[in-house]
Formats: C-alpha cells, sequence, structure tokens
C-alpha cells in the first residue's frame, strides 16, 4: 500500500465514522517536512468540526482505523483529532507545528 492508498482510506474510514464532522486529514511532523528516518512514524491530524474532545476520540479512531494502519506496516500511524477551528486559529504548539510545516492529504 502506497502513503497515498493510505491516507486515503485512513479519509474513507473517518469520513464514515464522523459524517460532515469530518473536515480532512493533515500529514505532519518529520514525514511533512521530508526528513523523517525510516523508522519514524506516519503523524496525522483528523480536523472535526466543534465540539471536539481529543481524548474522547482516541478510541473511536483507533478502532475504525486499526485494520488500516496494521496493513500498512512499513511505519507506525499516529492520528489526533482536533476540531477545525483550533486548527485555524493555531490554538497550542503542536497545531502551530501542524500549520506551519503539514500538508492536507
Amino acid at each position: 500500500m502506497t502513503r497515498t492508498e493510505l491516507f486515503e482510506r485512513i479519509k474513507e474510514r473517518l469520513a464514515a465514522l464522523y459524517g460532515s464532522r469530518f473536515k480532512g486529514l493533515v500529514l505532519y511532523g518529520s514525514a511533512a517536512r521530508g526528513d523523517a528516518a525510516e523508522d519514524s512514524d506516519i503523524d496525522l491530524l483528523c480536523l472535526l468540526q466543534d465540539p471536539v474532545n481529543p481524548y474522547q476520540e482516541v478510541r473511536p479512531i483507533v478502532e475504525a482505523t486499526s485494520q488500516i494502519r496494521r496493513d500498512y506496516a512499513a511505519h507506525a500511524v499516529s492520528i489526533r483529532a482536533v476540531s477545525i477551528q483550533e486548527y485555524e486559529r493555531g490554538a497550542y504548539p503542536l497545531v502551530i507545528e501542524a500549520k506551519r510545516e503539514g500538508i492536507p492529504v
């Protein structure tokens, strides 16, 4: 599976899980910067319409994407939920980094 296929499959699952609340997926971190090591993970932000409690979204995201992440054995995949509003205003350091260096996928 290519990275593009990985991203498309994850987006499909998240769209099915969240419906119209799902607003997009952003690649950030070393993979987005192009300086990922061989064993680097792939970091993704799941952008959702408010309200978002990132801690409550962990389990549904993991359950919805676990098979896809297992199928993509090349790298570990980490997906964090954040509200589109927090993303747009750069609410905290992780979001600021993702806005600055991230790539919508």
